[in-house]
């Protein structure tokens, strides 16, 4: 009896030892996690030494249009891209092998072109990359000769529906003009505190309560300028994606030097429905964002026609 309880023992002694091993194995590799864990990621992390890095990366802005985007572009025969990959902002502590697993092997993109005489063009939408101070040094350390896209909505109408994509999140229980009024304050706590902007992670967050801020498109291109020349980037606005769908297609495509080709299903993706902002509300922000866009119309060369 003594023998067979001192082997049952050593027996869990031992399988707890497996266990710790495979935990502490796990640890070290979580992309194998098994909560995470599939054959298709395996494979793709096995094989991520033989895969392409894109060709192209859709950068924002979030709250304009870039998810109906991403659902266009992939209609494109020669088109692959992921969506929400963020690796290059709160995933870069991840290796470049786990980033190359999420695209097309070198056979594949080059069976395309030699077999079936086919392009096949690769890309990445993380609609919050714009605003990622450290990401455009990131992707030009990665991929100097990327593609640029962004989308860029009437700042107004973008601070407005950020703001609702929040509420419903569970973020944000203030109004919307006591969000602005604090956020106002901590753009000037910034402007006179420059140290205190860099070092507080919560003052200058880049997905929620950036409401204004986001808006000042022409800091956060200028920043991208920097590491990437003006060919590079394709910048477009919302209003033209509503509704002229042929028009901004067939931009986005020739910038890709793919064919055009018309697309289906051109509903609207991921659209909040919420009251129509307060008018004196809008003025105010209206003639906030008027001096900065400017700048950016400038910078750009062309005009939205965001003074409404």
């Amino acid at each position: 009896m003594l023998k067979n309880e001192t082997t049952n023992s050593s027996n869990q002694i031992e399988r707890s030892s497996v266990t710790n091993k495979i935990r502490l194995w796990l640890l070290d590799h979580p992309s194998f996690n098994p909560y995470r864990f599939s054959l298709k990621s395996a494979y793709r992390i096995v094989t991520n030494q033989i895969r392409v890095l894109p060709d192209f990366v859709v950068i924002g802005s979030s709250k304009s249009g870039t998810t109906s985007l991403h659902y266009y572009l992939i209609q494109h025969p020669s088109i692959i891209a992921e969506r929400n990959v963020h690796f290059f902002e709160y995933i870069h502590t991840n290796s470049i092998e786990w980033y190359r697993a999420h695209f097309p092997t070198k056979a594949y993109k080059n069976f395309k072109k030699i077999i079936r005489k086919e392009k096949l063009i690769v890309g990445e939408q993380t609609a919050t990359y714009l605003f990622h101070p450290l990401v455009p040094k990131r992707i030009h350390a990665t991929m100097p000769n990327v593609k640029l896209i962004t989308v860029l909505r009437n700042p107004v109408d973008r601070a407005y529906s950020n703001y609702h994509a929040q509420v419903r999140e569970g973020f944000e229980k203030r109004t919307f003009d006591d969000a602005i009024k604090s956020e106002l304050k901590r753009i000037e706590i910034g402007k006179k505190e420059p140290e205190y902007k860099i070092n507080n992670d919560d003052f200058n967050n880049h997905v929620i309560f950036s409401y204004l801020r986001h808006g000042i498109y022409v800091d956060f291109i200028k920043s991208w300028m920097e590491f990437f020349t003006k060919d590079q980037f394709l910048i477009l606005p919302t209003y033209d994606l509503n509704n002229n769908h042929t028009k901004f297609l067939k931009q986005v495509f020739e910038f890709l030097n793919v064919p055009n080709r018309k697309v289906n299903g051109l509903e609207r993706k991921n659209v909040g429905e919420y009251k129509k902002l307060d008018k004196s509300t809008r003025k105010f922000l209206v003639d906030y964002y008027r001096p900065h866009n400017e700048r950016l119309f400038k910078l750009l060369g062309k005009n939205f026609d965001w003074d409404q």
